[in-house]
This record gives structure tokens, C-alpha cells and sequence, in this order.
């Protein structure tokens, strides 16, 4: 008797038990995470980074409920490995997106990565991972940790309006009638205001193509928002009052006749009313409480700082981009935060956040005990690169660490000394201070950072010679004219067409660009990106100019002499290096 008593006071403890196991259980449930990503977005281009002129009325909410990471940076700075670097978590020179034009050679029209990504890990967790908006990527994103991947965008920007968008699991495009990024917001929309939503934790990934160019045109309510204003009068607070504000093309020399800043806020005040539609609809779902948003710019933007309209430059403008992080569930920490973060540190982040192990050769850091409050976090300074040596960007490759007060800058040529610049009383960088005695323990401190850095990754920079004076850079400059010698000779010679038709077909680059080769009247003709069609005059066998542009096709032939692709020598401007392009036939 006693022992039956006593098994059904057991049987009574694990039914009153119950209940509160399974309490437990639900309240550890993994949250959802909505992760923003704006483009080219200046990190002043933002009322809550103390922009007077800008309207964000959103943000600047999420912000001071949230936290706003003042000081955030991008770990690299342009689209394609900026996005790279959100998935893998690893730098460039470790997952192989070196720029928008380069990637290892390995990957080149691979159609995944090699290595896990945040998505694929957020899968396995069991989590559905939805993507909405821009790309840029040559991987395929079903193949990348993506479920369900709505109306994207493969490239890297197109038109504000009518665009040519795919759908699912395909890179076909097709015309879709509306405001680029408002077809992207009814998605998310849709999927957030879906029973699929609540039926278990999701990543949403809305890459919006705002305020990339071209900037415009925006719904008319937005194009209204600053009729009134002058472009001189809404100039960005970091913007140096000495220079000229030119909008476009990364790299090139400013110009007057670049798109106004009136169109960049326009389009930046257009996608704060997008953020307000996801996050209306979050609340409206009872979502809300449940879900981490994460709103972050891919890169910054030059906009004629330095005469340099783009980005890929260490310089504050181009380095420096919004970050803010909502984790109602998590986060303590309220307002402004001047940790030193970076891009590399938002997927380490967010596998914490959701529970998952972070992989070991990550080296972003977990910005997770910083939310909760802790004052141990041990984040002093934040790291950021620039490794591509192929592009036209190539004088450009460096590595720098920076801290709120200073910044160092390590390039890749022996010729080009470090530098080092005082962000709180020269925040333009003007004056290199290197070599300055009082600043000496301050300067062995960020490189000791910086080199730590190279080493825990096994930067290839680490190999970089020696500083040297101005040694070196003549032979540079002798290489660079050899590449564009002969470019711009248009002088054709004789030749048999009837081998043009072995070149006809269709050439794929690496990031998946697509020139077409075609012969007509006995001439040959390159049609893609350089727009309409241009006859290619014979220069030998094998290598042809454009007939207008700087431009050397040069294609290649296997073995048994049939062509296999062609590769693409151009040199845009003075402003660029001159390139080369390997592309294959495909068709």
C-alpha cells in the first residue's frame, strides 16, 4: 500500500511537472530575426545620426528603441563582398569574394559556397530562411541556405521603377510593373502577414536596392518630401563643406552632372517608410515581441568626397554606415552605442541570438553580451579590408583598424606609407600622423590589433613588402600603360572571316554577366554591358578592339583549336586600371 501511495505521489509530481517543462520550453524558443540591408547607404544619411534635413522618422524610432551603433563600419566596403561577408562570416581573402569583378578562382560560376553560411546554419537549425530583394551574388541563393526565396534581384542594381526581377528558384527574369523596392516590401508583407510565419522561426532577408543609384524615380509622395530644399543646403553633416557633392559610378572623378543629394534623400526617406510597412505589419501579426530586427547599410558612399563618387576607399565616408539592432527579447542596452562593431560581427550575432554554434574559423565577434548590457564586452576596435588586386580598383587594397579616436591604414604596396589619422579632431583625415612621436604607444597598439587580426585569419597581407619610400611605384605605372597599349588602336587588318562564326555565342563572366558575340555582314559584333551593339575590328586572329571603346576581346581556343571563351581587357577611364575579364561560352 505504501508503495502504491508512493507511486502516485511520483505520477502527481510529474504531472504538475509537465506544464512547466513545456512552459519552459516555449519560452527559450528561438526568435525570429528580420535582417535589413540598405545600399550604398551614407552613415549620416540618417536623422538619428543627427541629419537635421533628412526625414526618417522610422529609423530614427528603431533607433532609440533599439540600439544605434554610431560607430558601426563595413568590413568591406561594395556590394558583392560586403554580402558576402554577411553570409559566411568570414573576410574576402578568406571566402574568396575579393569585389564585385573578382572572385577566387575556385569559385568562379560556382553555383554555392564552399564554406557554411548564416542561412544554411539557420536552416539546419530549423529555421526558414526567406529572401526578398537584392543579390548580387553568383551563388544561387536556394543553394545557399535559402527556403524560400520570393522576388529577388540577381544583379547588382537596376531601375527604381518597372524593373526586371525574378521570382523563386531561377535567375529568369521578367518585368514587374511598380516601385522596384515597394514590389520587395509587398513580399516580406506577404510572407510576414502568412500562417507560414507563426508556424516556426524565420530569417528574413530584405536587401533593399535603396539608396544605391540611380537614386530616383521615387513615389511621388517622397519626390514632394523636399521640393522646397536646395542641394547646397542638405549636404550630409560628415560631408567636407570644401568639396563637391557628385553622386554615381565608385571610383570615378566627380562631375556636375551626377544626380542631386535632394534624390538620394528621396530615396533614403522612401525606404524608411518600407522598414515602417515591415514593421507595422510585425506588430500587426503579433510578431513583434518575438522577432529581432537588424537594419544595416552594405557600404558606404563617397558622394564626391575626395573627388571620389563611390566606395572601396578607407575614408570615413565610404567605411562608415547605419547599424541598428532591436532585440526585445535580449537586449537591455537602449540608444546610442559607441562600440566599435563592424559588419563581420552580425552573423556571429545572430547564430548567438538564435541559439546556434558559431563556427571557429569565424572571427566576428558576439555583439550579444554588449546588447545585454555587459561592460566586459572587450570590443575596442573594429577591422576592415579591402583585398581585391585584380579589379580597376586594385591601387585601392588595404587593411585598416580603427577605433572611435583613431584609425590606421595599412596598404598593400611598399611604396605607400601607413597611415594614421585622429577621427575626433581631423575627421576628414586630411593629416597623416603616422610619425607622430605623442601618438607613438597609440599607433603600436592598433597595429598590434591590426596583425593580430592578419594572423588569426592567416591574411595573405601578412606578406606585403616592406615600406620602401617611392620605390616601385614607376614600375606600376609602366605595367599599368603596357595593359592599355593598343587598346585604343582601331587600325584593322586582314583578315578571313569565315572564322568569325566559331566565335558566335554567348560569353559568361564570373559574376555572371553575359556578352553576347555576333557576326553580321561578314563583321563581328559584342553586345552586353557596355549597351548597344559595337562592331570589334580585327587585330589578329584572335584579338579584336571595340570599335568606339578601350576595349581588347582576346578568345580563347582549347587544344583541338575550338573556342572555349574570350577575355575582356578594358580600361574605363584614368580614373580606373585597366582589367582583365575571363568569361566562358556558354551557348
Amino acid at each position: 500500500m505504501k508503495n502504491i501511495i508512493k507511486l502516485l505521489l511520483v505520477f502527481d509530481i510529474i504531472l504538475y511537472a509537465l506544464p512547466v517543462i513545456a512552459q519552459k520550453t516555449k519560452s527559450i524558443k528561438q526568435p525570429n530575426i528580420v535582417f535589413i540591408i540598405s545600399d550604398d547607404h551614407r552613415w549620416d544619411a540618417l536623422g538619428a545620426a543627427g541629419n537635421k534635413e533628412i526625414k526618417t522618422p522610422v529609423l530614427d524610432k528603431l533607433a532609440r528603441e533599439g540600439v544605434y551603433f554610431r560607430q558601426a563600419i563595413i568590413h568591406v566596403s561594395q556590394c558583392a563582398p560586403s554580402r558576402a561577408v554577411f553570409l559566411t562570416g568570414l573576410s574576402p581573402h578568406q571566402n574568396g569574394y575579393y569585389s564585385n569583378n573578382f572572385i577566387r578562382d575556385d569559385l568562379q560560376w560556382a553555383d554555392r559556397f564552399t564554406v557554411p553560411t548564416l542561412s544554411g546554419l539557420l536552416n539546419e537549425a530549423g529555421y526558414q530562411t526567406v529572401l526578398v530583394g537584392k543579390w548580387h551574388l553568383v551563388t544561387d541563393p536556394w543553394l545557399t541556405g535559402f527556403t524560400d526565396v520570393r522576388t529577388w534581384l540577381p544583379d547588382g542594381a537596376s531601375s527604381y521603377i518597372d524593373s526586371r526581377l525574378a521570382k523563386g528558384t531561377s535567375r529568369k527574369k521578367e518585368k514587374l510593373t511598380g516601385f522596384t523596392n515597394g514590389i520587395f516590401a509587398n513580399d516580406a508583407v506577404e510572407f510576414l502577414s502568412s500562417a507560414t510565419a507563426k508556424e516556426k522561426p524565420f530569417l528574413l532577408w530584405f536587401a533593399s536596392t535603396i539608396p544605391h543609384s540611380p537614386f530616383k524615380p521615387n513615389p511621388s509622395h517622397f519626390e514632394h518630401m523636399y521640393e522646397e530644399e536646395k542641394d547646397h543646403d542638405i549636404i550630409p553633416p560628415a560631408f567636407p563643406s570644401h568639396h563637391t557633392v557628385a553622386l554615381g559610378q565608385e571610383g570615378t572623378a566627380a562631375d556636375s552632372l551626377a544626380p542631386k543629394m535632394i534624390n538620394y534623400y528621396q530615396s533614403v526617406s522612401h525606404l524608411d517608410s518600407l522598414v515602417g510597412r515591415i514593421i507595422n505589419t510585425l506588430e500587426k501579426e503579433g510578431l513583434a515581441e518575438k522577432t529581432i530586427i537588424i537594419f544595416m547599410g552594405d557600404n558606404g558612399l563617397m558622394a564626391g568626397s575626395r573627388n571620389i563618387k563611390g566606395k572601396v576607399v578607407p575614408w570615413e565616408e565610404s567605411l562608415r554606415v547605419p547599424l541598428i539592432i532591436k532585440a526585445p527579447m535580449f537586449a537591455k542596452l537602449k540608444g546610442i552605442s559607441n562600440v566599435p562593431v563592424s559588419s563581420l560581427d552580425i552573423s556571429s550575432t545572430i547564430l548567438s541570438m538564435a541559439g546556434v554554434s558559431i563556427p571557429k574559423e569565424w572571427s566576428g565577434r558576439n555583439l550579444l553580451p554588449l546588447l545585454k548590457g555587459s561592460k566586459t564586452h572587450g570590443i575596442n576596435y573594429a577591422l576592415s579590408q579591402w583585398a581585391d588586386t585584380q579589379s580597376q580598383f586594385r591601387h585601392y587594397t588595404h587593411r585598416l583598424v580603427r577605433t572611435p579616436k583613431y584609425k590606421l591604414i595599412r596598404w598593400d604596396k611598399s611604396y605607400k606609407p601607413d597611415e594614421m589619422y585622429d577621427l575626433v579632431t581631423d575627421p576628414h583625415e586630411t593629416k597623416n600622423i603616422i610619425d607622430k612621436p605623442s601618438i607613438r604607444a597609440e599607433r603600436d597598439k592598433l597595429l598590434g590589433w591590426l596583425l593580430a587580426g592578419m594572423k588569426h585569419t592567416n591574411d595573405p597581407a601578412l606578406s606585403w613588402p616592406k615600406k620602401n619610400g617611392n620605390k616601385g611605384s614607376s614600375e606600376d605605372e609602366a605595367a599599368e600603360l603596357q595593359m592599355r597599349s593598343g587598346l585604343n588602336d582601331k587600325t584593322p587588318v586582314v583578315m578571313d572571316t569565315k572564322i568569325y562564326d566559331s566565335y558566335v555565342g554567348k560569353y559568361e563572366f564570373a559574376t555572371r554577366q553575359v556578352n553576347s558575340i555576333t557576326t553580321e555582314e561578314d563583321k563581328l559584333f559584342l553586345q552586353g554591358d557596355f549597351g548597344t551593339k559595337a562592331e570589334l575590328i580585327p587585330k589578329s586572329e584572335n584579338v579584336f578592339v571595340h570599335k568606339t571603346l578601350a576595349v581588347h576581346i582576346t578568345f580563347i581556343k582549347n587544344a583541338e583549336g575550338t573556342v572555349t571563351g574570350l577575355i575582356r581587357r578594358n580600361s574605363l577611364s584614368d580614373e580606373f586600371r585597366t582589367i582583365d575579364m575571363k568569361a566562358r561560352k556558354v551557348e
